[in-house]
């Protein structure tokens, strides 16, 4: 029963989308090759998203509350952390991205575009000067944690060049380690538009690093367990 409940959002939303799309449901499954579209599982459940996570160690769970593009982390019912307020967060959640086995929280976070500050003195700058909407937004990923004895950024990536849609965090591989999947877009993108890649990252001990990308057209993807175990990515 509880495996139905978990499922049951996911299925109603896909089947929301075949009423106005012919598209079925796609599986993917990371391998050695890349990502390969696998037959549709007959049996699976959704992978949880966990809702709470001890990122001091204090033995206390914080909380996420994401609201009107504001993040807060919640220790009990007060903010210990809250996203500045010209940042517009668009998803949060809690992972270990950063492989160093304690949680963080990983957002995806638009904010006024800012070039790097090298680019104003180097003979060629302007590298990223691109990497942001008409209204001068930048699209990033940020992993906020605790760390001496405060919240801060842990990781803050520069504007992407190409935005994401969402990501979802799971151990794709069987490796024992997160990685990130995305659904990317471009900022010239109309929001009503589907996403033209799925692409797949891991932490390389800096930053991330892509390790497989794959081209077409994805409104939304959930990540699901099969019963033998395989973890894959599911897309209309």
């Amino acid at each position: 029963m509880n495996a139905i409940r978990r499922i049951l959002p996911f299925l109603l939303s896909l089947a929301a989308l075949t009423l106005v799309s012919p598209r079925v449901p796609r599986a993917w499954e990371l391998t050695p090759q890349g990502l390969q579209l696998v037959p549709l599982p007959a049996s699976f459940e959704l992978l949880e998203i966990p809702k709470q996570a001890d990122l001091n160690i204090d033995g206390l769970p914080e909380t996420l509350r994401l609201a009107d593009g504001h993040l807060a982390i919640l220790s009990g019912t007060q903010a210990v952390w809250q996203s500045p307020e010209a940042w517009r967060v668009a998803q949060a959640a809690f992972n270990d991205l950063n492989r160093d086995g304690t949680p963080e929280v990983t957002l995806l976070v638009w904010r006024p575009f800012r070039p790097w500050p090298v680019d104003a003195w180097l003979p060629h700058g302007g590298r990223i000067s691109e990497f942001h909407d008409a209204e001068g937004q930048s699209c990033h990923l940020i992993l906020i944690g605790w760390k001496r004895g405060i919240y801060r950024e842990l990781w803050a990536g520069s504007a992407l060049a190409e935005p994401l849609r969402a990501f979802a965090a799971a151990d794709f591989n069987a490796d024992g380690k997160e990685e990130l999947a995305a659904l990317e877009a471009a900022y010239d993108d109309p929001p009503s538009a589907a996403a033209s890649r799925l692409k797949v990252w891991e932490w390389n001990g800096f930053g991330f690093s892509a390790v497989y990308s794959l081209e077409g057209r994805f409104r939304q993807m959930q990540i699901v367990r099969g019963t033998d175990g395989r973890v894959m990515i599911l897309s209309p």
